[in-house]
């Protein structure tokens, strides 16, 4: 007996290991490997296997498993429901529901099998087991068989449909496994009384940040340029946008300058052909009451001025040869920052210092940093052991020297306190990064023990998507994407510079909603469904899309501020106690298997939950209610829970929510 609520019980050939709670099997851990030996005192156990060998630990609830070998690996049936591990491109709140290959568990940018840009190496499970990986490792949950679609070399991710990033299991056709693989594999799993104590107890262990990001960025909306504009900015463009914000009465608190405001990518300075006068742009911005951001990452142009000079110094990762490593990025290829090299880090700082200083930015919007721009065969100042490594040290180091920021990516950053930005959406409804994916996306991340997140654009970035039709499918990808690429490549000024980038919607497409446009609808769901996350950001305009759309869209920013004391008390709770903000509505309910699977509601602490439509021309909804009292903050109408109320009201101009009664 390693604690009185629980026990281990081995088998030898092969081996393997049941962790039995309460007379119940609530994990159980199998391997293909026969023990030749073992020993078994107190809390050690110790089993040798012919190319291997393991050591067991129990301290308290907590077993650690650590392994010595190559390639070892391990599974166990995929019992209860289980949540966590970050971000996913088709996501939907339980890992039981997808068909996720065995994959390196890495940090991506659109990852093939689809991880994204925040990963957590942590589950947890409703029978309250909880498992965190401390090695470098693949996982494979519920694999999908051989006859699925594989990921070829060579082949364009873009091609790659985000409903297969991974495969929703919808008729079981998955291996109902969980399965780690890995050199050396160590991993921890925790036994609690439930799912609460399991995240309670995992996150107190791993930490908490010891203060708040800026909690104004909770306010009044940021306004990115973004999605509404792509790369085509300059300085007409930002203050006119501006203007058109003011002028249509929304609420706004940070206009954010993104891609292509700089002469090459690495250099901190305006492109004098698109900015004439940079400073003068900013100073009007802040009279109009904006604060203004830029847009930064850790790559370098090898053509660009801090580039060479960064070059020179050896600032960036190197290949074998001794040279600057020219890394893929969704933008050409550039050299990578170092982050290992603290006179790297300390050379940036001072760039970076030195233009917001000059310019009069407030802060900066940090993008990529993910493990797989680290090529494996790059060499660091200090030796990386995974890409995983590289996006914790980018992180932490933003982190420590900025506070009016935002990231993208995240690997063991939990103490960070900053805001971590989800990856960017398409404009669809669907779990397959649209607008159902917000909910499941930003809990993975609170269960992951983030407690700073805040969705992407509203609306989603309006990105080219290839459309259903078979003909016009083909078509697109055998002739019109050839030909634009062509004409991109032909007006590169770089020879490094890949072609054409299909996030970008052609012209002729561009408010097409058959190509990627969302619709009235779309934006107004979508901003409802943002008012009670942690912050709310547009960059497609609201009025672009009707007054209808406008006025709601409105009432949604408006509606976010009057409960932003609400938002702002439980993010100083979540720095005390480590509890996140946006929760799922199981945290009210942790043994109720309905609030176990809901995925498109969620709870504000535990005093509001919301119920946003989620579904194209849908005017009513299924409300779970968990339990206690709740009042329809609309209608004062009250329920009690646990229930479920079908058929819920929720017309295009209101946000199903409710408070709950003391």
């Amino acid at each position: 007996m390693a604690d009185p609520r629980f026990e281990l019980q081995f088998e030898k050939n092969p081996w393997d290991c049941r962790i039995i709670k309460n007379g119940e099997i609530v994990l159980h851990l199998s391997t293909k490997y026969n023990s030749s030996t073992s020993e078994l005192r107190n809390n050690h156990y110790k089993f040798n296997f012919e190319d291997s060998s393991l050591l067991i630990q129990t301290k308290g609830n907590k077993i650690s498993f650590k392994w010595q070998g190559q390639g070892i690996q391990t599974q166990f049936p995929l019992s209860g429901c289980w949540y966590g591990g970050g971000e996913l491109i088709n996501q939907p709140l339980l890992w039981n529901q997808i068909m996720f290959p065995l994959t390196e568990f890495i940090t991506c940018d659109n990852g093939q099998t689809g991880l994204s840009t925040a990963l957590s190496p942590t589950w947890l499970s409703s029978l309250g087991i909880s498992l965190t990986v401390s090695s470098p490792f693949s996982v494979g949950v519920n694999q999908p068989p051989a006859s699925y679609f594989k990921w070829r070399k060579g082949m364009s991710i873009d091609l790659i449909p985000f409903n297969q990033r991974p495969f929703i299991d919808l008729n079981g056709n998955g291996d109902g496994k969980f399965t780690l693989v890995g050199d050396d594999l160590a991993f921890e799993i925790t036994v609690a009384d439930n799912i609460l104590e399991s995240y309670r107890s995992h996150v107190l262990e791993q930490g908490i940040p010891k203060k708040t990001p800026p909690l104004d960025l909770m306010g009044a909306p940021i306004w990115t340029t973004w999605a509404r504009y792509k790369d085509k900015i300059d300085q007409d463009t930002v203050l006119q946008f501006a203007s058109e914000i003011k002028d249509n009465g929304y609420p706004y608190h940070v206009l954010e300058i993104d891609d292509r405001w700089q002469t090459h990518y690495g250099d901190l300075e305006f492109d004098p052909e698109r900015f004439s006068d940079p400073k003068e742009m900013i100073r009007n911005l802040h009279k109009m009451g904006f604060k203004v951001t830029a847009w930064v990452i850790p790559f370098f142009h090898p053509h660009s001025k801090f580039g060479g000079e960064g070059a020179k110094a050896g600032y960036f990762a190197m290949n074998r040869s001794g040279d600057p490593y020219l890394v893929n990025w969704w933008q050409g290829k550039g050299y990578l920052l170092d982050v290992t090299n603290p006179d790297a880090l300390a050379w940036f700082k001072d760039k970076l210092d030195r233009f917001k200083d000059e310019m009069g930015l407030d802060g900066y919007k940090f993008d990529a940093g993910e493990g797989k721009y680290t090529p494996a065969d790059a060499v660091f100042y200090q030796v990386l052991n995974t890409g995983n490594e590289y996006t914790n040290r980018y992180v932490n180091w933003i982190s420590e020297n900025y506070e009016f920021c935002e990231v993208r990516c995240g690997w063991k950053n939990q103490t960070s306190p900053i805001f971590f930005r989800l990856w960017d959406l398409w404009s669809t409804w669907g779990y397959d990064n649209g607008l159902r994916s917000i909910i499941p996306s930003t809990l993975a991340m609170s269960l992951a023990g983030y407690p700073f997140v805040f969705p992407d654009m509203i609306g989603g970035n309006a990105y080219f998507t290839f459309p259903r039709n078979r003909f016009l499918n083909w078509i697109l990808q055998r002739i019109v994407v050839p030909i634009l690429e062509r004409k991109v490549k032909s007006q590169s000024d770089f020879p490094e510079d890949e072609t054409l980038g299909l996030a970008d919607v052609p012209p002729f497409l561009e408010k097409s909603t058959l190509f990627g446009y969302p619709t009235p609808e779309l934006m107004i769901r979508w901003a409802q469904a943002n008012v009670f996350l942690e912050v709310m950001q547009f960059s497609l305009a609201p009025w672009d899309f009707g007054e209808e759309c406008s006025d709601i869209c409105r009432q949604a920013a408006e509606l976010h501020l009057e409960f932003l004391p609400t938002l702002q008390k439980f993010a100083r709770e979540a720095v005390k106690t480590g509890e996140p903000i946006i929760r799922p509505v199981f945290w009210l309910a942790p043994t109720d298997e309905k609030a176990l699977i809901c995925d498109d509601q969620f709870l504000v602490g535990d005093e509001i939950l919301v119920a946003p439509v989620l579904y194209p021309k849908q005017t009513a909804r299924e409300v779970y209610f968990p339990p206690g009292v709740w009042r329809d903050h609309w209608s004062g109408e009250l329920f009690s829970g646990p229930a479920v109320v079908e058929n819920y009201p929720a017309p295009l101009n209101k946000l199903p929510f409710f408070i709950k009664e003391e």
